[in-house]
């Protein structure tokens, strides 16, 4: 009863803030957006622990380093921002989202290079700027089918995953998503994957890959994918400017090579896909929002 009620609340409450944001100006609400930010930094220790330890690994400093809390700070900031644009996102029309994400000629051509094979095209990324603005704009291009997490609340899952729906993004859970999967990819369509998944890799097929100069779990399955169908890997960001639009940037497609050694194939593409997620991240460590640990060992940087 006291999980329904819970449930209730936090469904009704993202309700209500999404309303609220939808008619009050962009500036006030970042405004908000900021301070709620600040504060869950001041107080969400375990939270902020587990992200000053990973950016200690990124920027290669101390975790008691200021830049590293500078650089956790910000991003406390950046990811409340970002859910306000969440709740912002069901108001906003096909011109809107081409206002606001602009994905530079260099970038549409590699997504269309990708999709000229015929076989679609496996859209990989990380929890960076706003991917959920980026990955709507993209698919006014490409349709995109997203595998994720079930949220633990159904209802307000249900809820986000229509709004989705409406910009020409389909969520599916990962339960019994592999013919759904490869249907889009039949009609050379995108499929969506996010890499930076933390602990809950351990539960998937995976490998260690290095990352920021150490070894980290990531997921197999996009490279699995692109191995068994022909659909080259594209991996991409969308990254947040300094007046809170976005720039898309997606890189040259990565082709899976078919040996008989699968688990060699897997093993360097996932590398591939980490390696350039990584410089995808590095020049804005602070638009990532990696709240979960990355690295299995919480010791200082090397």
């Amino acid at each position: 009863m006291r999980s329904q009620l819970l449930a209730g609340l936090l469904y009704w409450g993202w309700r209500g803030g999404a309303a609220l944001v939808q008619h009050l100006p962009a500036r006030l609400v970042y405004a908000c957006a900021v301070l709620g930010g600040e504060l869950a930094y001041l107080g969400w220790r375990t939270k902020r622990d587990i992200t000053t330890h990973n950016f200690s690994i990124v920027l290669g400093r101390a975790p008691a380093d200021p830049e590293v809390s500078r650089i956790t700070r910000r991003s406390f900031r950046n990811f409340a921002k970002y859910l306000t644009e969440i709740m912002r996102f069901p108001s906003l029309h096909a011109v809107d989202l081409e206002r606001l994400v602009t994905i530079d000629p260099d970038s549409l051509g590699n997504l269309r290079a990708a999709r000229e094979h015929g076989k679609g095209l496996i859209f990989v990324s990380a929890h960076f700027g706003n991917f959920e603005l980026g990955g709507a704009r993209i698919a006014q291009e490409i349709p995109l089918t997203v595998v994720a997490d079930d949220l633990e609340n159904q209802r307000l899952m249900d809820f986000l995953v229509a709004n989705r729906e409406h910009k020409n993004v389909s969520i599916l859970s990962p339960d019994g998503s592999a013919k759904r999967v490869l249907a889009a990819l039949r009609r050379n369509e995108m499929v969506g994957f996010m890499m930076d998944l933390g602990p809950r890799t351990m539960e998937l097929d995976n490998v260690r890959a290095d990352f920021f100069g150490r070894p980290a779990a990531f997921p197999t399955i996009p490279a699995a994918l692109a191995r068994a169908s022909g659909a080259p890997i594209v991996v991409a960001v969308t990254r947040r400017e300094r007046d809170n639009t976005f720039r898309g940037t997606a890189l040259p497609p990565i082709f899976v090579e078919r040996t008989k050694q699968a688990a060699h194939d897997l093993e360097r593409a996932t590398q591939a896909v980490v390696q350039a997620l990584e410089g995808l991240v590095r020049p804005d460590p602070d638009q990532w929002y990696i709240f979960r640990p990355m690295w299995p060992e919480r010791g200082p940087a090397s």
